[in-house]
């Protein structure tokens, strides 16, 4: 151990407790070890993105119009059977009234032509038939999507709002996976809660392959959603916890890029296999192998000593060591540090504390806003696809795949330029782009301007990971993250309603979208700029830092103690207690920027992690 981890400073002062990420430091920060349970994180990632925005084609739209039940053996002469799709059609002609002002056939009234004998060439429209709603039920077109839950369960006309009910049922899913089964994974530990949730997502999902009605779907649907959130967030805290500080990046980086696969995998699959409920099924099969690999996977040591386990956590932390091929550190495993750290783990505030004074309860609502309109804009667009005017599936795979340039530019711009500013360009010019789109006309320029307007929202959603960790301090940190992303949880509730909003006017979905966002985005600007800044470490510095000077701040508070490149917990705990920090070069900064943006996810996901000190 160097001087300064010696018993006593050379004043007399007591030795820091080293922090477990310390520990990490000296087993192997990223080694065969840690590669090995790496593995886990594109499975969980792809999952993730998969289930995300499935429904979008489970619940693909078609053109649909009234069934006539009298005609449906009637031939037509110039077909040779009666369910011909030109026969369909001719059918359709002849019963269905045309609106020349929409250019399109009525999906949910017929001309009532009950009792009358189908003929080719008949027209209802020149009789003096009345109109009535279907009551045979639909014909559906076919040609893009086989089977869908909207052609099976006849989720059209008076019951269309039900589909974007069903949406927001999955991320009511999302919500409660994530309190459950955050709660459990602290209760039970991490891995109990993996298989737990894996099991729900497997057979919920197999069991929605079988859904016989709207509300056995929209069930299997929710336990969906919760599982997958469960087992995203149990997976990701067992990786990222054995991960050292340098290296955690990688995993928080790679995580979103694996859930942007599987985003842009699904639209792949989907053109393939036309029928939502096969679908569905070969999107649940890779759940299986989360049994496999689980079987390899120890309990999180962290987890372990937070619960007094420290012989189990001992044991694989030497195992860790033995594959890394390093020296178990004796001296940072004693008692004395055990104690130490119990001791110090009990200072955490709960979330009332971020209420209690005046500027960090602005700077609370501004976040917290931000977190709603991100996530609203960003599964608005995501479910929005067949609004763009080109196929479904090629817009789904671009909305997907610019997800992974949005990666890069936040990365580098958080790296070279603010926070704030890179925050509130990304809001107010993919607002810009979400009312652009809204006036023009589907097609393939309607298409580019969502994209940007998606990449947009993309990086914010990034980078608003970032500023969040660096403002909160540190005692309410991981309940300030907690309450921001139910703040977006709430907000992916609500998303799929918005759209529903173009039956008042077609427009009026995307402006809401745009208007929000630019709101947003202004309000960002009222944040403090945390690059190069040092956090606060209190409660007293969490309120002067960028306090307004009109309110006798300061408008930036620099006595805080860590700086913000060094973020590195869900707890926001600095190493600099065992280790202080030298200058950073340019090129490890930017490497740190990459860190602190994938060690700030942590946070999100609820970890709620006792550190060793």
């Amino acid at each position: 151990m160097s001087d300064k981890e010696d018993a006593s400073d050379q004043d007399g002062a007591p030795r820091a407790t080293p922090t477990f990420d310390d520990i990490l430091c000296a087993i192997g920060e990223l080694g065969p070890w840690q590669k090995l349970l790496c593995c886990l994180v594109p499975l969980v990632g792809v999952m993730d993105g998969l289930n995300a925005l499935a429904q979008v084609f489970f619940a693909g739209e078609a053109d649909h119009w009234c069934r006539v039940a009298s005609w449906e053996e009637a031939n037509c002469t110039s077909t040779p059977s009666p369910d011909d799709w030109e026969c369909l059609v001719e059918k359709r002609n002849a019963s269905i009234p045309f609106n020349a002002t929409t250019e399109a056939f009525d999906s949910c009234h017929m001309y009532d032509v009950r009792g009358v004998e189908f003929a080719v060439g008949f027209n209802a429209s020149g009789s003096a038939n009345l109109t009535i709603e279907c009551p045979d039920g639909w014909v559906y077109d076919t040609s893009q999507y086989k089977t869908t839950i909207t052609n099976e369960f006849d989720l059209v006309c008076d019951k269309k709002g039900a589909v974007s009910f069903l949406q927001s049922i999955f991320f009511a899913g999302f919500l409660v996976g994530s309190v459950v089964f955050g709660s459990l994974a602290d209760l039970l530990g991490r891995k109990p809660t993996i298989y737990i949730a894996s099991a729900l997502l497997l057979l919920a999902s197999i069991g929605n392959v079988f859904s016989p009605n709207v509300i056995v779907y929209m069930v299997m649907r929710f336990c969906i959603g919760a599982g997958v959130m469960g087992a995203f967030l149990a997976a990701y805290v067992l990786v990222t916890e054995y991960i050292g500080p340098s290296k955690r990046a990688l995993v928080g980086v790679a995580l979103q890029a694996f859930f942007a696969f599987g985003l842009t995998v699904l639209p792949l699959l989907a053109y393939s296999i036309r029928t939502w409920r096969l679908l569905q099924l070969v999107i649940a099969l890779p759940t299986v192998l989360y049994f496999l690999l689980f079987f390899y996977m120890p309990e999180s040591a962290r987890w372990q000593m937070s619960k007094g386990r420290y012989k189990q956590a001992e044991k694989t932390l030497r195992k860790v060591a033995a594959t890394n091929k390093k020296e178990f550190p004796e001296e940072m495993f004693s008692p004395d540090v055990i104690g130490a750290a119990k001791e110090e783990s009990g200072g955490q505030q709960t979330v009332v504390g971020l209420f209690r004074t005046p500027n960090m309860c602005i700077k609370t609502l501004n976040l917290m806003f931000n977190w709603f309109v991100n996530n609203m804009v960003y599964y608005g667009l995501g479910l929005s696809t067949s609004d763009f005017g080109v196929d479904d599936y090629v817009a789904a795979a671009i909305a997907g795949f610019v997800e992974f340039p949005s990666i890069v530019y936040c990365v580098i711009a958080l790296q070279y330029s603010g926070r704030r500013v890179n925050l509130s360009g990304t809001m107010v010019v993919g607002g810009i782009a979400c009312v652009i789109c809204a006036f023009l006309e589907m097609g393939v320029a309607r298409t580019i301007i969502a994209m940007v307007g998606k990449f947009c929202i993309s990086a914010s959603f990034a980078i608003i990971y970032v500023v969040s960790g660096e403002i909160f301090p540190t005692p309410v940190r991981s309940a300030g993250m907690g309450l921001s992303s139910m703040a977006a949880r709430i907000s992916g509730i609500i998303s799929p309603f918005m759209l529903e909003l173009k039956s008042l006017w077609a427009p009026l979905p995307f402006v809401v979208f745009g208007v929000l966002s630019i709101a947003a985005g202004s309000l960002a600007l009222l944040l403090p700029e945390t690059k190069d800044k040092k956090l606060p470490e209190t409660m007293e510095e969490g309120e002067a830092f960028g306090k307004p000077k009109c309110f006798g701040g300061s408008g930036i508070n620099d006595e805080s103690v860590a700086l913000a490149t060094d973020v590195d917990s869900p707890l926001g705990v600095s190493d600099n207690l065992f280790d202080k920090r030298e200058h950073l070069t340019q090129n490890d900064s930017f490497w740190r920027s990459f860190e602190g943006l994938a060690e700030i996810y942590e946070d999100v996901w609820g970890s709620k992690i006792t550190r060793l000190r």
